[in-house]
């Protein structure tokens, strides 16, 4: 620990002076904040939040490994010094997003530099231990990138919208945000122009927002302190707290330390769920109350009463905070009944108090939600204001084949193009079901869950949820894709792949990584390149501005490879074919190396002869 106390002191007095190098007047810009604030406060900030987080990683490190770490921290102040050296030569022609760039290779060091120290010791180390490793490095990661994506992005879509409910809650104490509406410098603060539209509906004098108000609540405390940097700051929290919730996950499945580290790890620091800690939008929250319900059922927890209850609390929130988190609340409930039912033999006191315990808070909570709608809309239901505006916009248009394509492949709009990373879901799907098959309750609630939320936001005609970034609907089916990204690592990294695809596979899993985590930066670097409109894409036909930047600066347009599910012609309905044949390929590689017939090999393979 002495080591430890050194290296902090060191790393205060190498921060002192990169403050002191930052604090010349020269490292501003007339008429642009930017480049003050990151100097002489994000990165100050930054470098102290990574030289903590180091100091977190070694502590549950051997002697010589922790030296080693600790040593290594020290190549993050090349950034500062590259960073300070770049303005000093260049100060009238750097951009935002240069400094930008620069500036954010810290979080992307820090996040390598401490997985890469904690890989080795994952076997010792127990769960708690991963699980608080694992949260720092995602809170350094969230938290250095908050302020600069503040700075440079302005709140886009829903997001104003969202915030202005928070505002009125804040301000006059109302639901009604005809003042808010009706005062553009009131919320100039997070969208700086007039909003172009109210997404609400009147009520005699009164306006009332059609958003779920479960979000808004929560954001309440932290945008009463800091404003749009405290709703973003809880975020963030939030996207740490799944974290966590994902790698127990991945352990209560079944899944061992490594995979649940490497699982979990490739996918929280990559897109979607990083990308969504500095969005203000309530699909982080609705993946979050999700996973902790399904975790609350598994077994020796969900068998009791105060389990049952706890897990219906917990699902109980979710219709406050997304009306799309309805299959979810329907998946899980009929798990919950049937812990509550069963096993047979079950005394009928003994099954009404576990009924009881499993059904009256959700229904406490919904009556709530009920009730606020009746006294704000004059409707005694859940998702009122959606109810009212349902005939000015189309909901539901059954097309799953094309949503549930687009959700995935789509060139602009699909998880798999963004985060490549993902596609070992598809290769581990046979061995994750057969881990998880013990779990039975646990594996029915999330697979229940995830699986009516995908075909739901399959079935609606804006399954792409355009002007926010990519993938928003799928955030609440990450508890399902996650623990098979595990699994896929698992067939990866083991040895019941044939030897002559064991390395091919493993520099193609090792490369959609990188490819998951390049896309990422961007995004963070760029947040512009987040937001396409299918509007746009259907005129022009590009494959979003992604990939647009990467032609630009590579003459590469990978958009190429993937179809557009929001211009259906012949051509990108071949290539939807592709690669739907690809994850169906992917997944009977994964049950050739671990579905039952191969397990019944191995086993034969393993009895001793005559």
């Amino acid at each position: 620990m002495k080591r430890i106390g050194v290296f902090l002191v060191v790393n205060l007095v190498a921060t002192l002076w990169v403050v002191v190098a930052a604090s010349q007047p020269s490292f501003a810009k007339p008429g642009d904040p930017v480049p003050e604030s990151l100097f002489r406060k994000w990165l100050p900030l930054t470098l102290a939040l990574a030289a903590v987080g180091s100091a977190i990683v070694a502590t549950v490190l051997p002697a010589a490994a922790r030296r080693s770490a600790l040593r290594r921290h020290f190549l993050l102040y090349l950034v500062p010094l590259a960073l300070l050296t770049a303005w000093h030569f260049g100060a009238e022609t750097l951009l935002n997003g240069q400094l930008g760039a620069i500036y954010l290779l810290i979080p992307l060091a820090f996040a390598v530099h401490a997985v890469v120290a904690l890989w080795p010791e994952v076997e010792r180390l127990s769960d708690r231990t991963l699980a608080i490793e694992l949260a720092t490095v995602a809170l350094v990661a969230a938290i250095a990138l908050l302020p600069y994506h503040r700075a440079v992005m302005p709140t886009a879509s829903d997001e104003p919208h969202y915030l202005v409910v928070v505002q009125s809650l804040v301000v006059d104490h109302t639901l009604d945000v005809a003042k808010e509406y009706g005062t553009p410098a009131r919320y100039q603060a997070f969208y700086p122009a007039v909003l172009p539209d109210i997404h609400g509906i009147h009520v005699g004098d009164a306006i009332y927002s059609i958003r779920d108000l479960g979000m808004p609540f929560l954001l309440v405390l932290p945008f009463a302190v800091a404003g749009r940097l405290g709703a973003l700051a809880l975020m963030c929290l939030v996207g740490v707290a799944l974290t966590v919730q994902l790698y127990l996950l991945c352990r209560d499945l079944g899944f061992g330390r490594r995979v649940a580290f490497l699982g979990t790890a490739s996918t929280a620091l990559v897109h979607p769920l990083l990308t969504y800690t500095t969005q203000i939008y309530p699909e982080l929250l609705t993946a979050l109350a999700f996973v902790t319900a399904v975790r609350l059922l598994r077994a020796g927890t969900g068998t009791t009463p105060l389990g049952l209850a706890l897990a219906s609390v917990t699902v109980g929130t979710l219709p406050w905070l997304s009306t799309r988190a309805w299959p979810i609340v329907v998946g899980v409930g009929l798990v919950i009944a049937y812990c509550a039912w069963w096993p047979r033999g079950r005394t009928r006191g003994d099954i009404a108090r576990r009924t009881a315990a499993g059904s009256l808070p959700f229904l406490v909570l919904l009556l709530a939600l009920c009730t606020l709608n009746w006294r704000t809309f004059g409707l005694f239901m859940p998702a009122a204001g959606y109810f009212l505006i349902r005939n000015d916009q189309p909901v539901l248009v059954y097309t799953i084949q094309v949503g549930a394509t687009g959700l995935l492949f789509d060139r602009t709009f699909g998880l798999i193009p963004r985060a490549p990373v993902y596609l070992l879901a598809f290769l581990g799907a046979p061995l994750f079901i057969q881990r998880a098959r013990s779990r039975g309750v646990e594996l029915m609630a999330l697979l229940a869950g995830a699986l009516l939320s995908f075909v739901y936001i399959a079935a609606i005609a804006y399954w792409w949820a355009d002007g926010s970034p990519p993938s928003r609907y799928v955030l609440a089916s990450l508890p399902l894709l996650v623990p098979a990204v595990a699994a896929g690592w698992e067939v990866v990294l083991g040895d019941a792949l044939p030897a002559a695809w064991r390395t091919i596979a493993r520099i193609a899993a090792w490369l959609a990584l990188a490819a998951s985590v390049a896309v990422v930066y961007v995004f963070a670097v760029l947040p512009n390149t987040r937001y396409d409109l299918a509007l746009d894409i259907r005129k022009t036909g590009s494959s979003g501005q992604l990939f647009e930047l990467v032609q630009r600066s590579l003459g590469l347009d990978p958009g190429k490879l993937f179809p557009s599910l929001v211009r259906i012609d012949p051509a990108h309905v071949a290539l939807a074919i592709l690669w739907t044949a690809i994850a169906v390929a992917l997944a009977a590689i994964g049950s050739r190396s671990y579905g039952p017939r191969a397990r019944a090999r191995r086993e034969g393979a393993a009895l001793p002869r005559g």
